[in-house]
C-alpha cells in the first residue's frame, strides 16, 4: 500500500468511470475539468463501458503534452483483463495494440 500512497501525486490524474442504466451505456474520463465521454451501443455491458473508460484516457495521453499520467478505476475486472493482455474482448484488444 506504501507505493501507491508513493505514486498517487504522480503525474496527470485520470479519473475513469463507465456506467449502465436502463439501456444506456456511457464512458468517460475526466482530466482535470475536461471530460472525455462516449455512448456505447444499448446492449453493450457494463465491462465494455469500463474498458472504453481506459481507450478514452490512452487518447488523451496520446494527444497530452505531458509524461506522467495516474489512470484510476474502480473496475478490476477491467485492470486484470488488461494485466493479462486478454484479446477476447474488443475494447481490451484495441487497447493492448494500439497504446
Amino acid at each position: 500500500m506504501s507505493e501507491f500512497k508513493d505514486l498517487k501525486h504522480f503525474g496527470i490524474k485520470i479519473y475513469t468511470d463507465g456506467s449502465k442504466e436502463k439501456n444506456k451505456v456511457a464512458a468517460a474520463a475526466v482530466i482535470n475539468k475536461d471530460v472525455f465521454s462516449a455512448r456505447l451501443p444499448n446492449e453493450a455491458t457494463i465491462f465494455s463501458a469500463e474498458a472504453k473508460t481506459i481507450e478514452l484516457a490512452f487518447e488523451y495521453i496520446k494527444m497530452s503534452k505531458y509524461t506522467y499520467f495516474t489512470i484510476s478505476s474502480d473496475s478490476l475486472t477491467r485492470l486484470q483483463s488488461l494485466h493479462s493482455m486478454n484479446v477476447d474482448h474488443p475494447y481490451i484488444s484495441d487497447i493492448l495494440f494500439n497504446y
